[in-house]
């Protein structure tokens, strides 16, 4: 079958030994994509055809490829791409599942990288992935381990239809593969790519067409201080105005106004020159630097760091308010939809309706939800904080007087799946499930968004979520905080160690981590339950995980034992007997922790 140039191809057609090899030259970067990315990816998928009546090819972007003389394509752009179809296809294949026809040995070639070369060949050849995981001696290949990881988390959800997914997968996703000309000067192309002008953001767009529904000038001008406000997520949304807007807006607790219900009744406009107009001379007269300005830098961006994007925040405000927007309810939070999305508002509804609720949900989750303050230079000391102003807005305090909790909680919930489309806890918090008292607050996030995505019945690799590993630690740092536990409890707190604990922070962790390997199995004797329960298991960082792959468990104790990432593995070095980590110590971390988690979630049997 002969494949013509610059065409959609189907993944089951590029994929193919007929689509021809595809090189990963030495100039290109190692693979890079993370569990954002590729959870994006498969989750974009899914909800096109889930959601899709007429069920249409899903397009994925391009590869752009200079045809060697041989005949193979050397991959310009889209390699990140290209790698984790390819892996999707080896853990598709893995499944063992006849109604999937996946392809049998991938055409993706490395130009330099003989170890990722053999361990894509060798992870579509094995009979049990799980068992060449955890055997394979292969070095430098922990992002790949790690990718397979994210995705089998994906396609092994509870209502995940596996088959249904494969089967879209390989017939109806679609990718451009673009030649480049044979006399392209490839120097030259690299530098045009790499100096491409910035594109008009979607959300800019948006911006336009809600704006080109306001006839009058004055609310134009209104519309455009609000969004532009409410756009820098960089900040707090209070510090976004200028003082005397601040003034005319908020209440000493930062709240709207109670006068104000509206958008006619915002008390704001742009210009302040009553509509005169004025030429570039005056402007420049006007706006003259003083003698005595300061001249050095002052950077006033990335001041806090949001956990979501000022688009995902407009889909958030479309989602919380689309019965009055709409009827349509099929609205996701993925950036991608964003213009399809808001052909909502297109139909009927006023724009000045929207900023106002924009600007009202901006307080609100300004208030209420973490940031990260960027301000420290060391990174270690940036904290995050549920903050609000002061009462002259000079300075952000502490919205709650005692919310430690609440912050692990939401940095949990954060750093557990940081992709865009799975933050609906943003939603559930946006929606009013907060209280003034943060006790209350706080057991209303555990009991009703915290507690409902854990599961009992992924305890064991490779079905163990990320989210139940993290989850776990914070059911640990909850125990080192208690006054009194239970009898079955005392043991595992007495392990605890006061410092470590105290200064835990929620980390990006992406590994799931065996303290016992496959090799410590066999010559310790572990069975395979034990091996993969949620004794031996623990979630690390992915350096760490390709540092101490092969490692002993003593040897990883001394390496990582002051390291307090993940408290679970600090309780399971504290559970060493003798400096052993075999049958007996697993065993009993295992029930040590079920009875945490029965203590904790109890009603989630």
């Amino acid at each position: 079958m002969s494949v013509n140039n610059n065409k959609a191809l189907s993944i089951k057609t590029l994929l193919s030994s007929s689509s021809g090899k595809y090189i990963i030259p030495i100039y290109q970067r190692n693979y890079a994509w993370g569990k954002a990315e590729i959870s994006q990816l498969i989750r974009d998928i899914d909800e096109f055809f889930q959601n899709s009546t007429d069920k249409k090819n899903y397009y994925i972007g391009s590869l752009v490829c200079f045809k060697r003389e041989n005949g193979d394509y050397e991959l310009i752009d889209g390699q990140q791409r290209h790698t984790t179809i390819s892996l999707i296809n080896a853990v598709l294949k893995s499944e063992r599942n006849d109604k999937i026809e996946a392809i049998c040995s991938p055409n993706l070639k490395f130009d330099s990288r003989k170890n990722a070369q053999q361990f894509l060949e060798e992870v579509h050849k094995a009979p049990d992935m799980n068992n060449y995981l955890e055997n394979t001696s292969i070095s430098g290949i922990q992002n790949f381990k790690d990718a397979i990881d994210f995705i089998r988390e994906e396609i092994q959800g509870e209502n995940f239809k596996l088959v249904e997914f494969a089967n879209n997968f390989y017939n109806k996703v679609k990718l451009f593969r673009v030649e480049v000309p044979q006399d392209t000067d490839l120097n030259h192309y690299f530098e045009i790519m790499n100096n491409r002008g910035e594109q008009l953001e979607k959300h800019e767009i948006v911006k336009a067409v809600l704006m080109g529904k306001i006839s009058d000038k004055p609310e134009r001008e209104k519309f455009a201080v609000l969004w532009d406000a409410c756009s820098d997520m960089d900040d707090y949304v209070y510090f976004n105005f200028s003082v005397d807007h601040r003034r005319a807006l908020f209440d000493n607790e930062g709240n709207l106004k109670a006068e104000i219900t509206n958008f006619s009744e915002v008390p704001i406009s742009r210009n302040t020159d009553n509509g005169e107009e004025k030429t570039l001379a005056d402007i420049i007269k006007e706006n003259i630097l003083p003698d005595d300005f300061p001249k050095e830098e002052k950077n006033q961006k990335e001041k806090y760091k949001s956990v979501i994007d000022f688009p995902n925040f407009l889909l958030q405000v479309l989602k919380l308010k689309r019965d009055a927007f709409s009827d349509d309810k099929a609205i996701f939070l993925d950036d991608k939809a964003l213009l399809k999305s808001f052909e909502i508002i297109n139909n009927g509804v006023d724009s000045t309706t929207f900023i106002y609720h924009l600007l009202k949900y901006r307080i609100l989750f300004d208030k209420y939800i973490i940031k990260q303050d960027l301000s420290d230079a060391d990174e270690s000391k940036r904290n995050w904080g549920i903050r609000k102003p002061n009462e002259a807005f000079e300075y952000t305090v502490k919205t709650f007087e005692n919310d430690e909790e609440l912050v692990k909680l939401q940095t949990m919930l954060y750093y557990s799946n940081p992709s865009s489309t799975n933050n609906n806890w943003v939603q559930e918090i946006l929606k009013g499930n907060f209280k003034e008292n943060p006790i209350d607050y706080a057991r209303n996030v555990f009991d009703n968004i915290a507690k409902p995505r854990f599961s009992k019945d992924k305890l064991a690799y490779p079905y163990v979520t990320s989210y139940n590993l993290y989850f776990i630690d914070f059911l640990l740092w909850k125990l080192h905080k208690a006054q009194d536990v239970s009898d079955d409890l005392k043991s595992l707190k007495e392990r605890i160690s006061e410092q470590l604990f105290h200064s835990f922070k929620f980390k990006q962790l992406n590994s799931k981590e065996h303290l016992a390997s496959q090799t410590n199995a066999s010559l310790n004797n572990i069975c395979n339950d034990d091996l993969n329960g949620i004794g031996n298991l623990c979630l690390i960082s992915t350096s760490q995980n390709s540092q101490g792959n092969k490692e002993n468990p003593s040897d990883k104790k001394k390496r990582y034992e002051n390291d307090n990432s993940s408290l679970k593995r600090l309780i399971m070095f504290e559970t060493f007997d003798n400096d052993k980590w075999e049958t007996k110590q697993i065993r009993q971390h295992e029930r040590e922790i079920r009875n945490l988690i029965e203590s904790y979630s109890p009603q989630n049997q």
